[in-house]
């Protein structure tokens, strides 16, 4: 199961792994949400439940069997995950987690009413967990609005809907918890906290404010247990305003446009008088990048984007990202004691493709790591040997402090690794006889080992 992050003693879960049978509720469908003030307590939440479920639905993802014909009997042996997602498009367009879908290519969709529809994949983005479906059925569906998630402040009410193990459309209420979380799950992560209950199968399911507005896409949550554990009020979702652009993107071409400036920052040391609210450190500059260009050097302190603070190197990957390509942006900071101001012209990563099929670019799951074949793209950094990259991981796993996405991984206990699947078979072989696995990484051109501790 790609899908499951196992802890040492705390389980950070994507929860889009259900129950096989998946069997939606059956409900009146209603129209589209209209626009109006924040739902009272007077009656509970019972009106912003019936206007807000048709437009939710449950997803079924299955993989076809290569080479196998394309009937009943093959398609049921392909195995299947579940998920949850929400319509923004009356004409069919849902929106869902990439972890719900990855590794799949058919898919269908269930509505509140019982209908089932199928859909195709319109594309998907790794990096924020984010997929886009397309119904192939031709009629108009009950679709709600994207909210502000910048507005969204903590102890605000949050309505989480989906279908958590694959039982139906599910509402549970709470309140936002905190903003701003690093999973460390991708240079992006800027996650809302809830304590409204989110369990497995309840991934890309939406997050609402009180209005009934779309202001996040739920997608982690912490807890005990292991694979069985549910919900104990840690859950995670990516915010709106950072989801929308991404859907956008996809829905215009297919992949997601980012904007690259070519360096690396990190926070400022308490030697460098560092508070965690006063800029980032330049700690590497790209030859020819905008960057570059724009005369930013390593040692540079940046302190504001566009008028705009910046508080840690995330938030500058989340401004740089957003940015336009060949969109004009004002940086601010210090050179030692000499204000500097550098005026980017936002690039697009050299390497930055469309979005690959799930067929393209599977991943395996294994000791809290996600691998992936290396890919034409990752050539410029990674030499011809290293055959498997890894693409992320589990902040509480064994490779935690040992293992960064982006490293190649190049052997396990001596036997050399050619394929994701060859590296899971290597790792799980090992870590039944051994307290200690020795795996050989490529990292900024060098190869270096580390070791791993299973989880028992």
């Amino acid at each position: 199961m790609t899908t499951a992050r196992l802890l040492a003693c705390l389980w950070i879960s994507v929860v889009g792994l259900g129950l096989s049978g998946l069997e939606p509720v059956g409900a009146q469908s209603v129209g589209p949400a209209p626009a109006g003030p924040a739902v009272g307590l007077g009656n509970g939440f019972a009106d912003l439940s019936a206007r807000l479920q048709p437009a939710v639905v449950a997803i079924r993802a299955k993989r076809s069997l290569v080479g196998a014909p394309r009937d009943s009997v093959h398609a049921a042996a392909g195995g299947a995950s579940t998920g949850s997602g929400f319509v923004i498009d009356p004409r069919g367009v849902v929106v869902t987690n990439n972890h719900v879908i990855e590794g799949n290519d058919r898919f269908e969709i269930f509505l509140v009413d019982g209908t089932t529809l199928p859909a195709t994949l319109v594309g998907r983005d790794t990096e924020t967990d984010l997929a886009v479906l397309r119904t192939t059925g031709a009629q108009r569906l009950a679709s709600v609005t994207w909210g502000n998630s910048d507005a969204a402040r903590v102890g605000d009410w949050a309505i989480a809907i989906g279908s958590p193990f694959g039982l139906g459309n599910s509402l549970s209420v709470g309140v936002i918890s905190a903003r701003n979380r690093d999973l460390q799950a991708g240079r992006y992560d800027d996650f809302l906290q809830t304590d409204a209950a989110i369990n497995r199968g309840n991934s890309g399911g939406p997050l609402f404010n009180a209005r009934g507005e779309v202001i996040g896409v739920n997608t982690a949550i912490v807890s005990p247990g292991g694979t069985q554990g549910g919900s104990v009020g840690v859950g995670f979702a990516v915010p709106s305003n950072l989801a929308r652009k991404i859907v956008s993107d996809i829905l215009q071409t297919g992949s997601v446009q980012r904007g690259w400036i070519g360096l690396r920052a990190r926070l400022l040391t308490p030697e460098e008088g560092g508070t965690g609210q006063n800029g980032v450190i330049v700690a590497d500059v790209a030859a020819n990048s905008p960057a570059a260009k724009a005369g930013l050097r390593m040692g540079d302190r940046i302190l504001k984007w566009a008028g705009q603070p910046v508080t840690d190197p995330r938030a500058l990957a989340r401004f740089a990202a957003a940015a336009p390509a060949g969109s004009k942006i004002k940086v601010e900071g210090f050179r030692g004691r000499q204000a500097i101001f550098a005026n980017l012209v936002i690039g697009r990563a050299p390497t930055e493709v469309r979005a690959p099929t799930p067929q393209a670019m599977p991943t395996v799951s294994v000791m809290g790591l996600v691998l992936r074949a290396a890919a034409p793209s990752d050539r410029p950094k990674l030499p011809p040997e290293v055959r498997v990259v890894v693409t992320a991981l589990d902040p509480f796993g064994p490779g935690k402090d040992q293992v960064r996405p982006g490293d190649g991984l190049l052997e396990v206990q001596g036997q050399a690794i050619a394929s994701p699947q060859e590296a899971r078979a290597a790792l799980q072989a090992a870590a039944r006889k051994r307290d200690a696995v020795v795996i050989r990484l490529y990292r900024d051109g060098q190869p270096i080992y580390r070791a791993l501790r299973p989880t028992r």
